[in-house]
């Protein structure tokens, strides 16, 4: 076997480390929120989810770790292992930013607040994974008054379900507001 005139490149220790930040650093933040307290809404009407807010801080932190991991580095191959594996964890990484920190950042400032009233078409319980819990589910239909696509499943808490079990009503108002990466937050169903 004949082997390559290239030798093989030489990488520091902490360079695969480095190419895991964009996986690592949303998984972080959501750590710390959680640590800190999470003290806004983070209930994200359904059709306004914050898809496109979590590509974008998926690509800035790929970006970012590719930078850092091949600052000095002048081989192109390691450079090119590197952007692919970076675009990898980024991946894994956007739905870490779509629902955890992204939804508590979007709640943090709210505009445009505004109340719409929604057809009740039913109520749903469902079981947490792997545990005896519940959720509460109301399946909310919207008008015809521009607000179609706000119609979904819109989680609401064991007590809200009682209540409109009991009650049956078929219309209930709920409450909306504008978030700060402009995802529509749900901050009451009345």
């Amino acid at each position: 076997m004949k082997q390559r005139d290239e030798p093989r490149p030489a990488v520091p220790g902490s360079f695969f480390a480095k190419l895991m930040l964009p996986f690592a650093v949303p998984i972080l933040a959501t750590l710390v929120l959680i640590l800190a307290g999470d003290r806004w809404p983070r209930a994200i009407a359904p059709g306004s989810g914050l898809k496109l807010a979590g590509l974008v801080a998926t690509g800035l932190t790929a970006y970012a770790a590719w930078r850092l991991a091949t600052g000095g580095l002048p081989d192109a191959r390691v450079r090119r292992f590197a952007a692919l594996l970076c675009c990898v964890t980024g991946l894994m990484g956007w739905p870490v930013w779509s629902t955890g920190p992204l939804p508590s950042i979007n709640g943090a400032v709210l505009t445009d607040h505004r109340t719409v009233v929604m057809s009740l078409d039913r109520l749903q319980v469902t079981h947490k994974s792997r545990s005896r819990d519940l959720y509460h589910w109301a399946w909310l239909s919207a008008g015809a008054d521009g607000t179609r696509h706000l119609s979904g499943r819109y989680f609401i808490s064991g007590q809200t379900h009682a209540r409109l079990s009991r009650e049956a009503p078929a219309r209930v108002e709920v409450k909306l507001a504008r978030g700060l990466l402009g995802g529509v937050v749900v901050t009451g169903l009345d």
